[in-house]
């Protein structure tokens, strides 16, 4: 029997995680969420998530720059691809891109919120095909 891909939700927003696991489960993924990027990371260690899902403001402004910063510069995780999911476009105007911003982000991709469920599943899959390829 296949292992159903793993995927670790970051986020504050209780909703968005309530309603992005039921959209992952019932496209056959198993899901652990995590609250804040301090439990993420706790998470990450213990889960050893495919594919990680994260948001960029939770308990600070820039809590999953530093969560990204983190889990890239251990050898151990550094090779689980990271999706960026945020509304810091429209909170602060600023935005941020994939193409231009990935070497500082440390991110694999990045989308604003909200996404579509089909363009979720579809950047994780992208994420974990990328993976399989690596390896």
């Amino acid at each position: 029997m296949n292992k159903k891909p793993k995927i670790l939700l970051v986020d504050d927003d209780i909703d968005f995680i309530e309603m992005n696991k039921a959209v992952l489960e019932n496209n056959g993924y198993e899901v652990v969420s995590a609250f804040s990027a301090r439990e993420g990371l706790d998470k990450v260690k213990v889960e050893m998530p495919d594919v990680i899902v994260l948001d960029l403001m939770m308990e600070r402004f820039d809590s999953g720059f530093s969560f990204t910063k983190e889990i890239k510069s251990d050898p151990v995780f550094k090779n689980i691809p990271i999706l960026m999911l945020t509304a810091v476009a429209e909170k602060t105007g600023y935005k941020f891109s994939q193409e231009l911003d990935s070497y500082w982000m440390k991110t694999d991709d990045f989308a604003d919120k909200p996404i579509k469920p089909s363009t979720l599943l579809e950047r994780i899959k992208k994420l974990l095909e990328r993976t399989k390829k690596e390896e």
